[in-house]
């Protein structure tokens, strides 16, 4: 029995020795308790510019007693209108098809009311870039001899953003950087290493289109009428900002 009473007393040592280690150690948890001091800041900038560029969406509505009459006469007058705009200088990749329906509608007399059967409508809806703005005025009078009758809208747009963007970003950083420094000094407190930074850009997709007084039909009116029509394609504004994380000494 006494061999048996010196193990369990040799066991009981080993523990205790082992709890004492343990107890005197540091855990990972509370070595890695200490708070890091940040300044979080963000900055903004921006670019405003001028549009360079234009996008008009050109239609041809025809209607006719058939299907076929319909599509002939809207086909002649779309390439009517395509050839005139092409004279003008407007290449063949920027004339692009958006839409061509062909429907039904019931057709009534405006005086008496009574039914004139079922006519074939067709549209034929075609957006045109337009890369010199000056043109821009010449370009609609043309298209609307030649056969447009259906003028939805004009929309603006810069067909480079990536100056802009350049500029709107490093006035962004530039912000950000000097209300840290302002910040670090009415606190009393020095910059270190800057930690992360992030940067967000937006561009405007093309400017809320202007929209054109073209009803379905028009003839020598409509033309009349979008002369007096003065088109401005303002300006675009490009934002940028940017969030800097420092550390702080």
């Amino acid at each position: 029995m006494k061999p048996m009473k010196t193990k369990l007393l040799f066991i009981v040592s080993i523990l205790v020795l082992a709890v004492s280690i343990s107890a005197c150690g540091t855990s990972p948890a509370q070595g890695n308790n200490q708070q890091i001091r940040n300044l979080n800041i963000n900055g903004n900038g921006s670019k405003d510019i001028s549009p360079d560029i234009a996008y008009v969406n050109v239609g041809v509505h025809t209607e006719a007693k058939t299907v076929q009459a319909s599509v002939i006469q809207n086909n002649t007058n779309a390439q009517k209108v395509m050839t005139a705009l092409s004279d003008l200088g407007v290449k063949g990749e920027d004339l692009r098809t958006s839409n061509f329906s062909i429907y039904s509608i019931q057709k009534y007399d405006n005086e008496t009311g009574e039914l004139l059967g079922t006519f074939y409508a067709v549209d034929n809806n075609i957006i045109v870039t337009v890369r010199d703005l000056s043109k821009l005025g010449t370009l609609l009078d043309s298209a609307v001899k030649a056969g447009a009758n259906n003028i939805n809208n004009v929309q603006f747009d810069v067909a480079d953003h990536s100056a802009a963007l350049e500029e709107a970003r490093a006035e962004a950083l530039s912000n950000a950087i000097q209300q840290a420094n302002e910040m670090a000094d009415a606190a009393g407190i020095k910059l270190g290493d800057i930690q992360t930074i992030y940067y967000y850009d937006y561009v405007p997709s093309p400017a809320q289109p202007v929209y054109m007084d073209y009803g379905k039909g028009g003839g020598g009116d409509m033309q009349a009428s979008r002369a007096e029509v003065p088109i401005n394609p303002g300006q675009l504004t490009i934002t940028a900002s940017v969030s800097i994380v420092y550390a702080l000494k």
